[in-house]
């Protein structure tokens, strides 16, 4: 029996911009979304109805999973498809603004159009996805996107130079929701340049990338989750200049030029805390060869 392994990236917030709240109750962002090494393992193949399986306790296994609402949609669609059984060996960290369900929502979609021979372009894919949520779109695509309105709409942009990047995870979770209800858009007094960011990308200004990380959400994760900002300040004490949370929290990431550097902060960091990880960011090619039929 032919089954499809597929690797599901996790994402970073190199820059992320908030600029208004809309009249649908989402606010309208802007942002740099890149994706890195960190991954969790997919591995779909053929079955009876949907069945999810998962080597993380925290993790549903029915419907309430990105996953499953991602195969039921392409069963829905497809009638070629009798049935799926997808096993997730976890290894991004839950509830920690990596965007780990909505990669494996993407590994499935990926994953089952090689399975049934589907022939979705990328706009097709790209349009099931948005249906799922928010950061879909990105792990479809990737490795470097710019997003905007809720952070479905994307365009894929010049690739980031190779960066290695250390990932601290607090023992707890945010709620994204709560982030964003908090936020005051009136104490936000400068937004990043992102067209600026965009130009230093072109031009692989390594210098300009990891200098100009910015996260207009640590406003209101920082108020919510002191804790986080004690972390953010933790790993700059501890050598980090480059240091940033993801997404609405609570990882805070450190940037690194080598790999070198990554490892030594990394074991620095692992006196610490319990929940470290060492990553890079990927090329359109990592991005390419992240399907492969077992």
């Amino acid at each position: 029996m032919q089954q499809i392994f597929v690797k599901a990236f996790a994402k970073i917030n190199l820059v992320l911009d908030v600029l208004k709240k809309r009249e649908d109750g989402y606010h309208e962002v802007e942002m740099i979304m890149q994706a890195i090494s960190l991954h969790d393992e997919v591995i779909i193949k053929p079955g009876k109805g949907i069945k999810v399986v998962t080597n993380h306790p925290l993790v549903p296994n029915g419907e309430k999973n990105l996953a499953y609402k991602a195969a039921q949609l392409l069963v829905n669609k497809y009638s070629v498809i009798p049935g799926v059984e997808i096993y997730i060996d976890k290894k991004i960290p839950i509830a920690a603004g990596l965007a780990g369900g909505s990669s494996n929502a993407a590994a499935v979609i990926l994953g089952l159009n090689e399975l049934f021979t589907l022939n979705m372009d990328m706009e097709e894919m790209l349009t099931i996805s948005g249906q799922l949520g928010s950061d879909v779109p990105f792990c479809i695509s990737g490795p470097t996107v710019l997003a905007w309105g809720r952070g479905e709409l994307i365009k894929e942009i010049s690739e980031c130079p190779l960066l290695w990047v250390v990932l601290v995870k607090p023992e707890f979770g945010v709620q994204t929701a709560d982030v964003y209800r908090n936020l005051n858009l009136k104490e936000i007094v400068k937004h990043p340049h992102i067209s600026e960011y965009i130009k230093a990308l072109n031009i692989k200004d390594v210098n300009y990338v990891i200098n100009n990380l910015n996260n207009i959400l640590e406003q209101s994760t920082f108020k919510l989750y002191p804790e986080v900002k004690k972390l953010k300040e933790s790993l700059q004490l501890l050598g980090a200049n480059h240091v940033l949370m993801s997404g609405s929290g609570p990882t805070v990431f450190a940037l690194f030029k080598s790999r070198e550097e990554a490892l030594n902060f990394t074991r620095q960091a692992k006196k610490y805390y319990n929940q470290v990880y060492i990553a890079h960011t990927l090329s359109k090619q990592e991005i390419n060869e992240r399907v492969k039929l077992l």
